[in-house]
């Protein structure tokens, strides 16, 4: 639950950056490119921003598009920038994923550069079960059951079908069958990006998939590994790690207590969730690393983190628990409602992403953060295990969703790490735990993503989750700038 929110204040935060893509490209042969250049010099402002600024949009969706429903309907979010749009250019269709559509990817992010920089139109469409686009009233088990991949990726599709009408209605503009769309998102949203390519080609000309897991995996204990490498105080954790299954393993109740009350989590009754609960600000420090921009005088996360572990006077676990305990005070954390895995189980209002993701992770992808197995080095407890993540799915959701989804049903239908799609751009940061799941999890499977069409996999060293899709291209100093501009390239080249 708590990762969901995070990663949407994470990317809140990105798109405040100047997002601009560098306007010295060199002019593109293609008419619509062309034309894109002088867009900006238009007078009229277009009917979307004459009636406020980014009117948001429902568009009518099925609740069900495999009949149980019939064809009853929900509303289902959309957002339209237009202010590029030279007829007959690209369209870029966005949908938000786990995290709500939100006007701010209209105006800031790399799908919005994209449309600047060629001409285009963007389109962000909400998610199903999240922000606001809701087909059921409230969100128990039973009514969870229009929540698959299956119905999310038909939700587009669906819409595709009906833009011409629907832009033309909404926002003036004219769309028809000259217009190439290119899917985009970040993440799973990149994810559905890859996959609209491969199951909709008639629909979709392209698409730019960035940080995307492919590989359905319920054992990712591959994210720790990741963890590890970022961190240079990595074995000082693991031995910190490992004396804390020591304590675990003794049995010692007043000892367990004691070092649960040092972390900060003494609210915490469940061994396995306190063992969790450590998991949190690894993850994120590195999921959302960030190197700060020279001259800025900010810290730099992960030497602020590892200088807990410089104080010599202390042994790694204590220096462990301090550091922990700091963290749940300065950012107002509860440990219960934030880690207890069954905390939240019997709150069935809508408007909880967290929940919607928990059901597909339960339900198709697990995607389970476990500790990875012996030999191989650990930075988390061997009590965070996949069993001990996908146990609550039964007190959330009913019986019936066991937390062991048949991932290897979905990899074989969507291919995995090699969907054999064309015209895609892949692109990753290999600081990013995701990226394991990627097609730049292996040298070898981003050269066999390569030579199967007009694919492009572009890496960048130092960063991490999703940043070129949130971060601004003003950034010289570690790979964004560059990534960006190939991206630009790709599509380009595509259209």
């Amino acid at each position: 639950m708590r990762q969901a929110q995070l990663q949407r204040a994470w990317a809140e935060y990105m798109l405040a950056g100047d997002n601009s893509v560098d306007e010295a490209q060199d002019a593109a042969a293609s008419p619509v490119l062309r034309m894109a250049r002088l867009q900006s010099s238009a007078q009229e402002m277009p009917k979307h921003k004459r009636q406020g600024m980014y009117q948001d949009y429902y568009f009518d969706q099925k609740i069900d598009h495999f009949g149980l429903r019939g064809n009853e309907t929900f509303r289902q979010k959309i957002y339209i920038n237009g202010d590029s749009y030279v007829p007959g250019g690209p369209v870029y269709l966005f949908n938000s994923g786990e995290t709500p559509a939100s006007p701010s990817y209209l105006a800031a992010g790399e799908p919005y550069a994209l449309a600047k920089a060629t001409g285009g139109m963007l389109i962000i469409m909400e998610h199903r079960y999240y922000g606001v686009s809701y087909p059921v009233s409230d969100m128990s088990g039973p009514n969870m059951r229009y929540l698959t991949l299956e119905n999310a990726l038909e939700d587009i599709a669906h819409f595709v079908r009906n833009a011409p009408a629907f832009v033309n209605k909404t926002v003036g503009l004219s769309i028809g069958p000259e217009n190439k769309w290119i899917a985009t998102g970040g993440s799973y949203s990149g994810n559905l990006a890859v996959w609209l390519r491969k199951l909709y080609p008639d629909l979709f000309h392209a698409a730019y998939a960035s940080s995307a897991p492919l590989l359905i995996s319920t054992n990712f204990y591959q994210y720790d590994q990741v963890v590890g490498r970022a961190l240079p105080c990595a074995q000082n954790i693991s031995e910190a790690v490992l004396t804390l299954d020591a304590v675990l393993d003794s049995g010692d109740r007043s000892l367990i207590s004691s070092w649960k009350q040092a972390f900060g989590l003494g609210a915490l009754k469940s061994d396995s969730d306190f063992a969790g609960a450590l998991t949190d600000q690894l993850s994120n420090t590195v999921q959302y690393y960030m190197p700060p921009a020279k001259g800025s005088g900010s810290s730099d996360a992960i030497d602020t983190l590892c200088r807990w572990f410089s104080r010599s006077y202390n042994n790694p676990l204590q220096n462990f628990a301090d550091m922990t305990a700091a963290y749940i005070r300065n950012n107002g954390i509860d440990p219960v409602t934030a880690y207890s895995s069954a905390s939240g189980a019997d709150n069935i209002d809508l408007y909880q992403d967290g929940r919607s993701w928990y059901y597909q992770t339960c339900t198709q992808f697990g995607y389970w953060q476990a500790a990875p197995p012996e030999p191989l080095r650990r930075l988390r407890s061997k009590y965070v295990t996949q069993e001990w993540q996908s146990k609550p799915c039964r007190a959330f959701f009913g019986e019936g969703v066991t937390g062991q989804p048949d991932v290897g049903v979905l990899n074989k239908k969507l291919g995995g790490l090699f969907p054999n799609v064309t015209r895609v751009v892949f692109v990753n940061g290999l600081n990013d735990p995701w990226s394991e799941l990627s097609v730049a999890s292996d040298p070898s499977v981003a050269a066999i993503n390569m030579a199967y069409g007009e694919n492009v996999v572009i890496t960048m060293s130092k960063a991490s989750h999703v940043t070129d899709f949130y971060f601004s291209s003003s950034r010289t100093d570690f790979g964004v700038d560059i990534a960006r501009k190939r991206i630009l390239a790709a599509i380009k080249s595509f259209l």
